[in-house]
């Protein structure tokens, strides 16, 4: 969901100084005269109605019948009741906060005070199909496409319990970033079990929720971190589902807790509608909520029973739906590029971004399952090729040669250049390593002429997983076909 991550701060529950100045100059009445003042202020706030003397008589409690918790978290609960019929929720708030935060040991009056305060928002019946998907295209403020994100979500079995699987895929052309989340969540509740989130820049982290707590683990790290919260929490990654549940109307106003595990932190996310707007997207035409957070991102939620997220703002990036459809498990994708098309595998996703005017040469990227490769097919006309380049593989050399220029340690496998055949095409292929920093790629580029266009295909990916993506490559290779 949420690609910028903000940390903040929870404030602490409320310390009452002056409660305590008191104290520390007077010494603790006895329980007994505590649950008289308590009686009384009930008597004060719920017979005679004078709210602000019931307060003062319920602090008083508070003060003085701090050796008896239960009193005390009561006087301190009914505070809280006496703001709230005040019409003053923000002070109603602070002291339900503060019976949690101050009397451990009242359990039950916790239970109240929790039950009080903003915690899971009431969600509606699920809105998507099972295996729906919301394709996304990711553009600057001028214009310029610079992504492509997915959001599905579907039933799982795991361990014969039923679970709500969110996954989301994320490639930002621009920077060459991919991303890769998953999360799996409680049918009922929607409360996250376990989630895996990977991400080309900023890491790698698995997470196993439990009550009130989850437990991160994260690449480089050598301990596990674990964060404690108090009532429910959602993971970042499942948020764009949570959004598309919320009972949203204009002026609704919530507070979610919110944990996203690349930067094993809490962060207690605020959201408001602040008015409905109709979008006219690529996908369709759509009244929405416009549901704005407090860490300067914003969504749109359509008004009608599917709830579709129809945009996403945020980060000077704004993201438009192109496509709403349906996956199937083990489904392969036709994919219709320009000058070619393939056949994806399953969970391979495709995107070529679109155009405000006709380019000569057209790219188009290849999301894998985890966002583990760089892989992207670049056609051109075979004329324009052809000028420069008799045969795939001097083409190919030549790109090679400009690859090794640009790269580190760049070195060629044995093998060296090897003329294949690929849809009834001569094809050049090449596989190489090179270094990216202290780490090692390795990549394999395919160049191949078709009757009028010519393609270059190149998938990159860490030295220690490319070979097992190795079939799944040959698969799209396969099914290639160019014009």
């Amino acid at each position: 969901m949420l690609r910028n991550t903000f940390t903040q701060i929870r404030p602490l529950g409320l310390v009452l100084l002056a409660y305590g100045l008191i104290a520390a100059l007077g010494l603790p009445a006895t329980a007994a005269t505590a649950s008289e003042l308590l009686e009384k202020a009930i008597y004060t706030e719920e017979s005679v109605g004078d709210l602000d003397k019931a307060i003062q008589t319920y602090e008083k409690v508070v003060v003085e019948g701090k050796d008896a918790q239960n009193v005390a978290a009561q006087a301190q609960f009914r505070i809280g009741t006496c703001y709230a019929k005040l019409g003053k929720t923000e002070e109603s708030a602070k002291a339900f906060q503060a019976v949690i935060d101050n009397y451990p040991q009242a359990i039950d009056w916790i239970a109240r005070a929790k039950s009080q305060l903003p915690g899971s928002p009431e969600l509606l019946p699920v809105p998507w199909g099972d295996g729906d998907e919301l394709i996304f295209e990711m553009k600057l403020a001028n214009g310029m496409s610079v992504g492509h994100q997915v959001f599905r979500v579907g039933k799982v079995e795991k361990e014969g319990r039923t679970m709500w699987e969110c996954n989301a895929w994320q490639s930002v052309v621009l920077n060459n970033m991919a991303g890769k989340s998953r999360v799996l969540a409680d049918y009922k509740t929607f409360a996250p079990i376990e989630s895996q989130w990977k991400h080309s820049l900023l890491g790698n982290s698995k997470a196993t929720f439990g009550k009130d707590q989850v437990t991160i683990n994260m690449v480089g790290k050598d301990k596990p971190i674990t964060l404690k919260y108090e009532g429910p929490a959602y993971d970042n990654e499942q948020g764009a589902e949570l959004f598309r549940r919320l009972p949203l109307k204009a002026g609704y106003k919530t507070e979610i807790n919110i944990i996203p595990i690349l930067t094993a932190t809490q962060l207690p996310l605020g959201l408001h509608v602040s008015k409905l707007e109709t979008l006219d997207v690529p996908a369709g035409k759509f009244e929405c909520f416009r549901l704005e957070l407090n860490i300067g991102q914003t969504f749109w939620i359509s008004n009608d029973s599917h709830r579709y997220i129809v945009r996403f703002e945020g980060g000077g990036v704004i993201a438009d739906l192109t496509e709403v459809r349906k996956s199937k498990p083990n489904q392969s994708t036709p994919l219709k590029g320009e000058r070619f098309k393939a056949i994806l595998p399953s969970d391979w996703y495709a995107y070529t971004p679109s155009k405000s005017e006709k380019k000569i040469r057209s790219k188009t990227w290849l999301i894998d399952p985890a966002a583990a490769l760089s892989s992207r097919v670049e056609a051109s006309p075979l004329e324009l090729i052809k000028e420069k380049h008799g045969s795939p593989h001097a083409w190919l050399k030549a790109a090679l040669k400009g690859d090794s220029k640009r790269t580190k340690d760049f070195s060629l496998h044995d093998k060296g250049i090897e003329m294949v055949t690929i849809g009834n095409r001569e094809a050049a292929v090449a596989t190489f390593t090179f270094l990216d920093g202290d780490k090692s790629k390795t990549g394999q580029e395919i160049a191949l002429f078709g009757d009028s266009s010519a393609i270059n295909l190149r998938f990159l990916g860490s030295s220690d997983e490319f070979e097992k993506w190795q079939p799944e490559i040959e698969k799209i290779l396969a099914t290639l076909e160019i014009e």
